[in-house]
């Protein structure tokens, strides 16, 4: 209340997104940078530049272009063309601030990439971790504490590291110097102890880092000379004198005995690597309990599967969205906990449904991914034999797995069931036939039916022929979500985001041309990579339309939908 007694509306504290916002919309009017104006601009905007400066302790230039890149961000790369256009500006003239841009990279708020992706293109691009804008929006400090972590916690850490360099979101320098402040951070742990003790160089402490998340995340023992080389600082050059040296058997690490040839077969494989034995027993010996209880056979876990953008029509995305949050742990606690109040069933049975290529696989791995929940998917065919009684015991053994997984994980992991069609089917009138493959496959959905009746847990189904389904499974499926074909529009966006080289015209014919799925789509992406890598050069577009030719004789996925990048 004011002193003549009026009500003031309660002004709401902006927090630091706000700020950000504010600075991104004026600087985008004025354009301004050091020089003729720009003391003038950020007197104009005083009031967002000095909060954040403060909290994020930048100087005045780097909280104006963190604002610039924050603006533009979308889920994709921002390049640096990008926010040329977006103050107007020549890019050269942003070049002249890299030491401000590496400033605001060092901070943690923002990644600088300059290398080339995988689809070829070549340039200076920034990117900015979801952790990081959530934090802003929730007016708080991104939490980049890595000091006296717990053995799991560093290994998250590291799982994340390696993947930034392998995903080329991390340049080899910054890479390096986040894994020695990792390392000096936590020299309390015994794997740090070990690992400091070998005095490797950079390159050899992160290989070694590697390999341990590998086996404690993926439970796979061992990595190929191309989950190496994207580690290495210079490509393929670098990489190559390594090379030679793994296959002679001359290389540091095997030398010193903590790495040797794979065996494939009872041969030693000399393109594949695993830890010995003592690298395993002086690395890892922390984690030989939280290997057994949390990270469990045949489960995926969520921090090892990549964010992919996925395009869906507008109910689709709506549903996932809705299913998403629904099984966020909190939520999907609660909900569990009032169904078991109600007498009711606490497990979650969902179909996918819609023709191949929708993309049905990969949101169930990007609902994992956003829940925190690990994926243990089945595969069907391995779950069938010959031999009779067979398929039943193994199904059964299947739904014993997973309640174990259940049991002993911290989230409730998904149980995924791909190309379940074989499955849940109608169900065969056997006759008087009662010993034949009819009775089998019967015995196995009822086995199913009674598993999910009973389930205890998150179960996502997929199938390309949800009309096929027997009307006892169809009653089973809390939620169905059907994947349906994208439009004009969303195609192009498709091949804007694969092949991000195309014109507006080339787009455009691209997408009205071909009535693609996004898993076809794809397909011609990666050609269009290989024929790169190979000749040199991108294809030309007459190139691209007779990949979409050869594509497009495959009746089988005509009508491919949906899909993800």
């Amino acid at each position: 209340m004011d002193d003549n007694g009026n009500m003031q509306a309660e002004r709401k504290e902006q927090t630091l997104f706000d700020h950000i916002v504010e600075i991104g919309k004026a600087h985008e009017k004025t354009g301004a940078l050091p020089g003729a104006g720009f003391g003038q601009f950020l007197k104009s905007v005083d009031s967002h530049i000095t909060p954040l400066c403060e909290k994020l302790r930048l100087n005045e230039l780097q909280a104006v272009l963190l604002s610039d890149i924050v603006n533009l961000y979308e889920g994709r790369n921002v390049t640096i063309k990008e926010v040329a256009v977006f103050i107007d500006c020549k890019p050269v003239m942003l070049m002249r601030h890299m030491d401000e841009l590496k400033g605001i990279e060092n901070r943690n708020l923002i990644q600088v990439i300059d290398s080339p992706d995988w689809s070829g293109r070549h340039g200076l691009e920034f990117s900015v971790e979801m952790e990081t804008l959530t934090a802003l929006k929730n007016g708080s400090l991104p939490d980049n504490n890595t000091k006296d972590l717990s053995i799991d916690d560093f290994l998250t850490h590291t799982a994340k590291l390696c993947e930034n360099r392998v995903q080329r979101k991390w340049h080899y320098n910054r890479t390096i110097e986040h894994m020695k402040k990792l390392l000096k951070h936590n020299a309390h742990l015994g794997l740090v102890k070990t690992l400091k003790s070998y005095n490797l160089t950079g390159d050899n402490e992160l290989i070694l880092l590697r390999f341990c998340h590998y086996l404690v995340d993926l439970g796979k023992d061992e990595m190929e000379f191309y989950h190496l080389e994207a580690l290495y600082h210079d490509g393929m050059s670098r990489f190559r004198t390594a090379k030679q040296q793994l296959r002679s058997g001359t290389h540091i690490l095997q030398q010193m005995g903590l790495i040797d040839g794979a065996c494939a077969d009872g041969f030693e494989d000399a393109e594949a690597f695993s830890l010995t034995d003592k690298a395993k027993s002086g690395l890892l010996f922390e984690v030989e309990d939280l290997l057994a209880k949390k990270t469990i056979h045949g489960i995926t876990p969520h921090r090892t599967i990549g964010a992919k953008k996925m395009f869906y029509p507008e109910k689709t995305a709506r549903q996932v969205a809705e299913l998403t949050d629904l099984l966020q742990e909190e939520a999907f606690a609660q909900v569990q906990k009032r169904l078991s109040k109600e007498g009711m069933r606490t497990g979650f049975a969902c179909l996918f449904s819609g023709g191949p290529g929708t993309g049905k696989t990969e949101t169930a791995y990007q609902i994992a991914r956003l829940t925190g929940r690990g994926v243990m998917q089945v595969d069907i065919s391995a779950t069938k034999s010959k031999w009779f009684g067979e398929s039943e015991k193994k199904i059964k053994k299947l739904f014993t797995q997973y309640r174990s997984a259940v049991k002993h994980s911290e989230i409730t992991p998904i149980l995924l069931f791909n190309e379940a069609d074989a499955v849940i089917g109608k169900r065969q009138n056997i006759g008087e036939d009662r010993d034949g493959p009819g009775q089998t496959e019967n015995t196995i959905q009822n086995i199913i039916l009674q598993e999910i009746e009973n389930l205890d847990g998150i179960l996502i189904a997929t199938t390309n022929l949800a009309r096929n389904m027997d009307k006892a499974f169809e009653r089973r499926f809390l939620y169905k979500i059907e994947f349906e074909a994208p439009s004009r529009e969303a195609r192009s966006s498709i091949w804007q985001t694969l092949i991000p080289g195309l014109s507006h015209t080339e787009l455009e014919a691209l997408a009205g041309r071909f009535d693609f799925s996004g898993g076809q789509i794809e397909n011609i992406a990666r050609r269009r990579t290989v024929a790169e890598v190979v000749y040199g050069a991108p294809p030309s577009l007459e190139k691209l339309v007779e990949y979409c030719a050869e594509e497009a004789r495959d009746d089988s996925v005509a009508t491919r939908i949906g899909f993800c990048v």
